[in-house]
Protein backbone atom coordinates (compact mmCIF):
# COMPACT_ATOMS: atom_id res chain seq x y z
CA UNK A 1 0.00 0.00 0.00
CA UNK A 2 1.17 3.19 -1.16
CA UNK A 3 1.55 6.25 1.70
CA UNK A 4 -0.57 9.23 0.90
CA UNK A 5 0.82 12.08 -0.82
CA UNK A 6 0.82 15.52 1.16
CA UNK A 7 1.78 18.90 0.24
CA UNK A 8 4.99 20.54 0.41
CA UNK A 9 4.80 24.49 1.04
CA UNK A 10 7.19 26.00 -1.58
CA UNK A 11 7.54 29.76 -1.05
CA UNK A 12 10.66 32.50 -1.80
CA UNK A 13 11.89 35.42 0.57
CA UNK A 14 12.24 37.03 -3.00
CA UNK A 15 8.64 37.15 -3.90
CA UNK A 16 4.96 36.26 -2.62
CA UNK A 17 2.63 33.34 -4.06
CA UNK A 18 0.91 34.93 -7.25
CA UNK A 19 3.34 38.27 -6.66
CA UNK A 20 5.65 39.43 -9.16
CA UNK A 21 8.93 37.86 -9.91
CA UNK A 22 11.68 40.74 -9.26
CA UNK A 23 13.81 41.44 -12.17
CA UNK A 24 16.80 39.87 -10.82
CA UNK A 25 15.40 37.01 -11.51
CA UNK A 26 14.33 37.35 -15.53
CA UNK A 27 16.33 38.00 -18.38
CA UNK A 28 15.89 42.13 -17.29
CA UNK A 29 18.76 41.17 -14.33
CA UNK A 30 20.85 38.83 -13.74
CA UNK A 31 18.74 36.18 -15.21
CA UNK A 32 19.38 33.80 -11.55
CA UNK A 33 17.24 31.45 -9.98
CA UNK A 34 15.20 32.90 -7.03
CA UNK A 35 16.11 30.87 -3.15
CA UNK A 36 13.18 28.75 -3.11
CA UNK A 37 12.33 27.63 0.77
CA UNK A 38 10.33 23.93 1.23
CA UNK A 39 8.95 23.54 4.34
CA UNK A 40 6.73 20.38 5.31
CA UNK A 41 9.36 17.67 4.04
CA UNK A 42 7.78 14.13 4.83
CA UNK A 43 10.28 11.81 6.69
CA UNK A 44 11.15 9.28 3.79
CA UNK A 45 11.94 11.25 1.32
CA UNK A 46 15.39 10.18 -0.28
CA UNK A 47 15.34 13.02 -3.43
CA UNK A 48 13.48 15.88 -4.93
CA UNK A 49 12.93 17.15 -8.01
CA UNK A 50 12.35 20.44 -9.35
CA UNK A 51 10.74 21.72 -12.49
CA UNK A 52 9.95 24.79 -13.32
CA UNK A 53 7.42 25.82 -16.02
CA UNK A 54 5.51 28.61 -18.05
CA UNK A 55 1.91 27.51 -18.59
CA UNK A 56 1.22 30.82 -20.75
CA UNK A 57 3.69 30.38 -23.04
CA UNK A 58 2.69 31.13 -26.76
CA UNK A 59 3.10 27.38 -28.07
CA UNK A 60 2.28 25.35 -24.92
CA UNK A 61 3.80 24.92 -21.44
CA UNK A 62 7.43 26.08 -21.92
CA UNK A 63 10.12 24.19 -18.87
CA UNK A 64 12.37 26.74 -17.97
CA UNK A 65 14.70 24.47 -15.34
CA UNK A 66 14.85 20.28 -14.39
CA UNK A 67 16.74 19.64 -11.58
CA UNK A 68 16.20 16.09 -10.31
CA UNK A 69 17.92 13.90 -7.45
CA UNK A 70 18.28 17.12 -5.20
CA UNK A 71 18.94 15.48 -1.98
CA UNK A 72 16.49 16.28 0.60
CA UNK A 73 16.79 19.62 1.63
CA UNK A 74 14.42 22.84 3.28
CA UNK A 75 16.30 25.14 0.52
CA UNK A 76 17.44 25.77 -3.08
CA UNK A 77 19.31 28.67 -3.48
CA UNK A 78 19.79 31.56 -5.04
CA UNK A 79 21.84 31.32 -8.25
CA UNK A 80 23.03 27.68 -7.43
CA UNK A 81 21.87 24.32 -9.32
CA UNK A 82 21.12 21.28 -6.71
CA UNK A 83 20.99 18.26 -7.97
CA UNK A 84 21.30 16.52 -11.58
CA UNK A 85 19.82 18.89 -14.35
CA UNK A 86 17.45 17.80 -16.55
CA UNK A 87 16.86 19.87 -19.78
CA UNK A 88 14.76 23.00 -19.97
CA UNK A 89 12.74 23.70 -23.40
CA UNK A 90 15.67 24.94 -25.48
CA UNK A 91 17.27 21.41 -25.21
CA UNK A 92 20.11 22.48 -22.54
CA UNK A 93 20.95 22.24 -18.92
CA UNK A 94 20.43 25.12 -16.44
CA UNK A 95 17.98 27.89 -15.74
CA UNK A 96 16.33 30.27 -18.48
CA UNK A 97 15.08 33.51 -16.45
CA UNK A 98 11.21 34.37 -17.21
CA UNK A 99 11.10 36.46 -20.05
CA UNK A 100 8.08 36.66 -22.16
CA UNK A 101 7.31 37.89 -25.26
CA UNK A 102 4.37 39.90 -24.44
CA UNK A 103 1.73 40.02 -21.32
CA UNK A 104 1.85 38.80 -18.00
CA UNK A 105 2.92 35.23 -17.97
CA UNK A 106 2.83 32.86 -14.55
CA UNK A 107 5.88 30.70 -13.72
CA UNK A 108 5.46 27.90 -11.36
CA UNK A 109 8.12 26.39 -9.25
CA UNK A 110 7.11 22.81 -8.82
CA UNK A 111 8.49 20.67 -6.47
CA UNK A 112 8.23 16.62 -5.51
CA UNK A 113 9.81 14.91 -2.81
CA UNK A 114 10.13 11.30 -3.77
CA UNK A 115 10.88 7.97 -1.31
CA UNK A 116 13.49 6.91 -4.16
CA UNK A 117 16.23 8.41 -6.16
CA UNK A 118 15.77 8.48 -10.13
CA UNK A 119 17.77 6.26 -12.30
CA UNK A 120 18.44 8.70 -15.32
CA UNK A 121 21.41 10.35 -16.47
CA UNK A 122 22.05 13.85 -16.47
CA UNK A 123 20.35 16.32 -19.56
CA UNK A 124 17.25 13.88 -19.00
CA UNK A 125 14.16 15.44 -19.87
CA UNK A 126 11.08 16.53 -18.28
CA UNK A 127 8.89 14.02 -19.76
CA UNK A 128 11.11 11.11 -19.21
CA UNK A 129 11.73 12.87 -15.64
CA UNK A 130 7.84 13.02 -14.74
CA UNK A 131 7.42 9.52 -15.81
CA UNK A 132 10.38 8.05 -13.17
CA UNK A 133 9.04 9.38 -10.80
CA UNK A 134 5.22 9.03 -10.55
CA UNK A 135 5.26 5.97 -8.47
CA UNK A 136 7.87 7.42 -6.02
CA UNK A 137 6.18 10.91 -4.93
CA UNK A 138 5.65 11.66 -1.53
CA UNK A 139 4.06 14.86 -1.59
CA UNK A 140 4.07 18.06 -4.10
CA UNK A 141 4.52 21.79 -3.95
CA UNK A 142 3.95 24.89 -6.21
CA UNK A 143 5.10 28.53 -5.85
CA UNK A 144 3.81 30.17 -8.83
CA UNK A 145 5.23 33.91 -10.24
CA UNK A 146 4.52 36.65 -12.36
CA UNK A 147 6.38 38.39 -15.04
CA UNK A 148 5.59 40.26 -17.71
CA UNK A 149 6.00 43.20 -19.65
CA UNK A 150 3.09 46.19 -19.96
CA UNK A 151 0.26 44.79 -21.99
CA UNK A 152 -1.64 47.44 -24.29
CA UNK A 153 -4.59 46.80 -26.61
CA UNK A 154 -5.19 49.93 -28.06
CA UNK A 155 -8.69 50.86 -29.48
CA UNK A 156 -9.36 49.90 -32.97
CA UNK A 157 -11.82 52.71 -33.27
CA UNK A 158 -13.78 55.09 -31.38
CA UNK A 159 -16.63 52.40 -29.87
CA UNK A 160 -14.47 49.60 -28.64
CA UNK A 161 -12.79 49.36 -25.54
CA UNK A 162 -9.02 49.96 -24.40
CA UNK A 163 -7.79 46.91 -21.77
CA UNK A 164 -4.14 47.96 -20.70
CA UNK A 165 -2.45 46.20 -18.00
CA UNK A 166 0.00 47.86 -16.02
CA UNK A 167 3.07 45.87 -14.70
CA UNK A 168 5.77 47.15 -11.57
CA UNK A 169 8.68 45.75 -13.44
CA UNK A 170 10.88 45.84 -10.52
CA UNK A 171 8.93 43.29 -8.81
CA UNK A 172 8.55 45.53 -5.64
CA UNK A 173 4.75 46.67 -6.51
CA UNK A 174 1.57 44.56 -8.08
CA UNK A 175 -0.11 44.66 -11.25
CA UNK A 176 -3.42 45.63 -12.12
CA UNK A 177 -5.82 45.98 -15.05
CA UNK A 178 -7.64 49.13 -16.22
CA UNK A 179 -10.63 48.59 -18.40
CA UNK A 180 -12.46 51.77 -20.21
CA UNK A 181 -15.21 52.23 -22.22
CA UNK A 182 -14.92 54.80 -24.67
CA UNK A 183 -17.41 56.74 -25.92
CA UNK A 184 -18.75 59.64 -28.47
Amino acid sequence: MEPPRTSLIVSSPEFTEGGLIPNKFTCKGEGVNPTLVIDQVPEGTESMVLILDDPDAPNGCFTHWVLFDIQPTNSIEENTSQGVSGLNSRGKMGYIPPCPPAGIHRYCFQVFALRHGLNLRPGADRIAIKVAMEPYILAHGVLTGKYGREVVKEAVNQHSRADRTIVDETGAGGWTSDKKAQHD
